[in-house]
């Protein structure tokens, strides 16, 4: 048996993602406090503890892959004596340094994988695995992972190194306070700082005076709230969340539809008062249902006593301008069908770039608009229930897809992703619409009381006129 002695040291932070005991750990935060050096040791460390397992060192793309997390677990950064310093020579068995193949004396083996094509993964019987740049994958191919680690007297274990990026699926995993119980114990992280690593030169952090607020705290301050390519920076919890309340009878109700079939779909009402401010009340988000149960669904939720009902007057009900595809079945329609059970829903609009637009113009403060609660200005006309889960989770995260590093001007504007968007399209669809259509009229209510009691009046002398006449007529009195 060969010993091998190793100088690497921890530091604070990444010593307390080595003590780690979860199934799967992750160490995530800024730039340079030590992440993909804390997964190297890890790795290597591991695959000692557990003689003979297999193991994948996974990366997005092959070219980030081979010139940064394989290089560095290979060579190590040399640039400090007690960091990693790369895999001793007298550990290895075999070196494929093409192919990135790796295995040590003792019998584990070790393979680099690039992740732009999650089928390869498929091929693995896997007992341990490291995802650098985390953020960078799919949840769904974590979940491949997970399906991959299978191996006999192996840890079964994996751990990610990631930087943050707002509330995304490694957030909901492995920080949300509110995660399952369940999760806490099996998903663990350390975050840390770029600060947390008092091994960095004075001049990198120098550099970071002149960064975007948004890079800073992201790369920096490792903040999950702010991320590249944010959609709606204006969105703010404290002020676009209210409590539900009752909606008063005379508020414009409007619904919008996206029925996705394989997909999640949407269903979503919106309520405009007489000041033009708008309050996202309710929603419904469900995969995998046919038109006929969203019509049932619809009408049930109308009809019951809620925060909106019961027995909602929609104003205008609106529907995505893919409902006008025909089937290849029968030629009708997802409008077609609607109407057949009873909705007639308005082709709404088909721009997101307008969309996003009007969402933006809505969520964003104006000096010369008072909060409907508060009276306070600058103040934004959008206002969402916190009942309204789904769309708190989605609007925040809503992004541009990242633009390849050698576009140009010429290229094509910037698109959103098409991910966990049915419900901002259908609120989108509705303040667009919005726009076309008159506020409702003020209600003046002490003028309001007076018709009332002028109607009540006038109602009593037409019954009473109505009762002498045929007291006179039919009685025989003329």
């Amino acid at each position: 048996m060969t010993e091998i002695r190793y100088p690497y040291k921890p530091m604070p932070k990444q010593a307390q993602a080595h003590a780690l005991a979860s199934k799967y750990r992750s160490f995530v935060g800024g730039w340079g406090n030590g992440k993909t050096s804390w997964g190297c040791a890890e790795t290597f460390v591991t695959l000692h503890e557990f003689p003979g397992t297999h193991c994948v060192i996974a990366r997005k793309t092959r070219p980030e892959l081979k010139a940064t997390t394989w290089d560095m677990f290979m060579n190590g950064d040399k640039s400090h004596p007690t960091a990693w310093q790369g895999i001793p020579k007298e550990s290895i068995r075999y070196l494929n340094k093409s192919d990135l193949i790796l295995e040590f004396q003792c019998g584990s083996k070790v393979w680099g994988l690039p992740l732009d094509d999650p089928k390869k993964i498929e091929n693995y019987n896997l007992g341990f695995y490291w995802i650098d740049q985390a953020e960078e994958v799919e949840e769904d191919i974590f979940l491949k992972f997970q399906g991959r680690l299978r191996q006999n007297h192996a840890p079964r274990e994996g751990i990610l190194s990631w930087n943050p990026n707002g509330h995304n699926w490694l957030w909901r995993r492995f920080i949300d306070p509110d995660r399952p119980e369940k999760w806490k114990g099996m998903y663990q992280a350390i975050e840390a700082t770029t600060f947390d690593n008092p091994n960095l030169p004075e001049d990198y952090l120098d550099q970071f005076s002149g960064l975007p607020e948004a890079w800073l705290q992201r790369f920096v301050m490792g903040s999950h709230d702010v991320f590249v390519g944010q959609i709606f920076t204006d969105w703010n919890p404290s002020v676009h969340i209210i409590q539900p309340f009752r909606i008063p009878s005379t508020w414009q109700r409007w619904s919008c539809h996206d029925p996705g079939i394989r997909h999640e779909g949407a269903a979503v009402w919106v309520a405009r008062d007489h000041l033009g401010n708008c309050y996202y009340y309710r929603e419904h988000l469900e995969a995998n249902q046919p038109v006929e149960w969203w019509a049932g669904l619809t009408f049930e939720l109308e009809q019951q006593e809620d925060l909106g009902g019961p027995y909602e007057e929609i104003h205008r009900r609106l529907i995505g301008p893919e409902a006008r595809q025909r089937a290849q079945t029968d030629g009708r329609t997802v409008v077609d069908l609607f109407e057949e059970y009873g909705l007639y829903p308005e082709i709404a609009d088909r721009s997101p770039a307008a969309r996003i637009s009007k969402i933006t113009e809505y969520l964003r403060p104006k000096e010369d608009h008072y909060n409907p609660f508060t009276g306070e200005s600058p103040a934004p006309r959008l206002y969402v229930f916190s009942t309204c889960t789904k769309l708190l989770e989605y609007l925040p995260q809503y992004r541009w897809v990242p633009q390849r590093t050698n576009f140009t001007e010429e290229q094509s504007a910037e698109r959103p992703r098409k991910k966990d968007d049915h419900n901002i399209d259908c609120l989108g669809h509705i303040l667009l619409a919005m726009e076309q259509t008159p506020l409702p009229a003020v209600i003046d209510y002490e003028k309001q009381m007076v018709q009332e009691l002028m109607d009540e009046c006038y109602a009593d002398a037409v019954a009473a006129a109505d009762s002498r006449w045929r007291h006179d007529v039919l009685g025989g009195v003329v």
